[in-house]
């Protein structure tokens, strides 16, 4: 096989691969934001912006497609002690943010949700080593309060003439 066979040929493997990866994040999306704007519509009657809502839940699905990418890469790939100094590093991060009290219950369900629907695209997260799974756990809190953060940012405001 020629140099050139040999390229095309890995071209060709790698771009179907993009494909594979971009149909599952889009289905992955899909879901994503349909489960959790019906949460959000559900909790949260006074949104302003329908469309900015669904804005910020499609860049929290984002975020919780490449953690999950991420953490399945890092449990395999890094030695037991840097995955230890990530998840200490990640346990500081969401030590040093809060969740929005007016809407704890809301930020628990799409919480929930968003895992649920994780390991629903991703079965080898049950998979994941201790450290793994916390570390997982870490990251989505922390996508998870700023997700939560912004979309009160959107709710509107009842004010003393209402």
């Amino acid at each position: 096989m020629s140099n050139q066979d040999f390229s095309k040929e890995f071209n060709y493997h790698l771009s179907s691969e993009f494909k594979k990866i971009d149909e599952l994040l889009f289905e992955f999306q899909s879901k994503f934001v349909y489960e959790i704007f019906k949460i959000t519509k559900e909790r949260l009657i006074n949104i302003r912006d329908e469309n900015d809502a669904q804005e910020s839940i499609l860049s929290y699905s984002f975020e919780i497609f490449s953690c999950a990418e991420s953490v399945l890469d890092k449990d395999k790939n890094y030695s037991d002690l840097r995955l230890k100094e990530e998840l200490d590093s990640m346990t500081i991060a969401v030590n040093k943010t809060s969740q929005l009290r007016e809407i704890k219950d809301y930020a628990e369900q799409t919480h929930l949700k968003a895992k649920e629907i994780m390991v629903a695209f991703f079965p080898d997260l049950v998979d994941l080593s201790a450290n793994g799974f916390r570390l997982l756990e870490k990251y989505c809190v922390l996508y998870n309060r700023d997700f939560v953060a912004t979309v009160a940012s959107q709710i509107e405001k009842k004010t003393d003439f209402d």
